[in-house]
């Protein structure tokens, strides 16, 4: 008991200490940015819209700092890229002695809205739109590269052909919250459709991820990556900056494909507020909800007219009777195609595939997570579904 009271106490002096240097630096413009290293979507999400907001002179230009132990961070080579634009501090024991510091509320930048919000809409939409045509603010370097192509032959892919990054996430590596979070997996064979078209029009796929995952049965021009004795960061970078398109879902991986402008296909998304992705050359398809007790598909109105469209734990969907529906195979496909033919620049869309689209996002309102996104629902997904509207 005392022993907790100390600790306790010993923490109120630290947070009392540290508030007048942290007041101080941030008099001098200083703030650090409480970025989620450990999880590779809030690496590069987080840091790549508090980027583009200075850019686009939505807030004031800062001192930015980055806090990311050594050996707490997901990747630690796009912390290299993030390093020409903000400050990163590693060494433990700097990290110690500042924590009273940089923990202090008013000198923290926050980054959570960007994309941590719950019931709400999250900011990264409406940067994405702002951003519109400009580049990218990440590319890749050249030694990323020279040393990433020369992987690739050590891969078996041959110098200069075309990939697709599949990613489809399981529960293994989150495990401390998959009772949280398990409603966002899928079965990676249900992308397996998908990767023989993709191979079958040319190009190879890479199977991303760990060890931890599923194998994948063998098959000509895929390569299973997630169990490959290549693995390193620099290479899960590269792969995700050089495939012509990222074909996921709901985890983090995509979001490293995004910062460096490749195109994402993202099948079994949920909660479906989260329907579309983050940049307006991406697509996105949601998981189907079903009602247990009447035994039909919940229809889209139905879903996102009520709070069933924001649910994000998966115990709210065992209370509320709903069950959760994979895409399949087939959807994954169309989803897989339409974006092989937009990097072709050769998707045709109809009027009614544009009616579709436009009803669909209709339905998605402010404290929508997604509201106000440029990308798209998948093609095939909306002709097969429409009566779900």
């Amino acid at each position: 008991m005392l022993q907790r009271l100390s600790a306790a106490l010993f923490k109120r002096l630290a947070r009392i200490i540290g508030f007048l240097p942290a007041f101080v630096l941030r008099c001098l413009n200083f703030r650090v940015l409480p970025v989620y290293v450990s999880r590779i979507g809030h690496l590069a999400l987080e840091v790549d819209c508090y980027l583009k907001e200075e850019e686009l002179r939505l807030h004031p230009r800062y001192t930015a700092v980055l806090c990311a132990p050594a050996g707490g961070v997901a990747n630690r080579r796009l912390l290299d890229y993030w390093s020409s634009y903000v400050r990163v501090i590693s060494s433990p024991w700097i990290l110690s002695v500042l924590k009273p510091i940089t923990s202090q509320k008013i000198l923290q930048f926050d980054v959570h809205r960007y994309a941590s919000v719950i019931n709400d809409t999250a900011a990264f939409p409406s940067i994405q739109k702002q951003w519109g045509d400009r580049p990218p603010l990440l590319s890749l370097k050249p030694d990323d590269v020279a040393r990433g192509e020369q992987r690739l032959q050590e891969l078996g892919i041959p110098a200069g052909a075309w990939l697709v990054c599949v990613h489809s996430r399981e529960g293994e590596y989150s495990r401390q919250d998959e009772h949280i979070h398990s409603y966002r997996n899928s079965d990676i064979d249900t992308y397996v459709l998908a990767m023989a078209a993709i191979v079958e029009r040319g190009g190879w796929c890479v199977r991303i991820g760990d060890p931890s995952m599923k194998k994948l049965s063998p098959m000509p021009n895929v390569v299973d990556y997630a169990h490959h004795l290549l693995r390193a960061d620099w290479m899960d970078l590269f792969l995700c900056a050089r495939c012509r398109f990222f074909l996921g879902n709901s985890s983090g991986p995509f979001l490293v494909a995004s910062i460096f402008g490749v195109p994402v296909a993202l099948a079994n998304l949920l909660p479906v507020s989260t329907v579309l992705p983050y940049g307006k050359k991406d697509l996105g398809i949601p998981k189907l909800l079903r009602s247990a007790k009447e035994q039909r598909l919940l229809t889209f109105p139905e879903v996102l007219g009520s709070p069933i469209g924001n649910m994000r734990y998966a115990k709210e969907y065992q209370q509320a009777g709903i069950d959760i529906i994979d895409n399949t195979s087939e959807d994954i496909l169309g989803l897989a195609l339409e974006q092989l033919e937009r990097t072709e620049r050769r998707a045709p869309y109809t009027a009614i595939d544009e009616d579709l689209q436009t009803r669909f996002k209709a339905l998605l309102k402010p404290g929508h997570y997604t509201y106000g996104s440029d990308s798209r629902i998948g093609r095939a997904f909306l002709r097969k579904h429409a009566e779900l509207l």
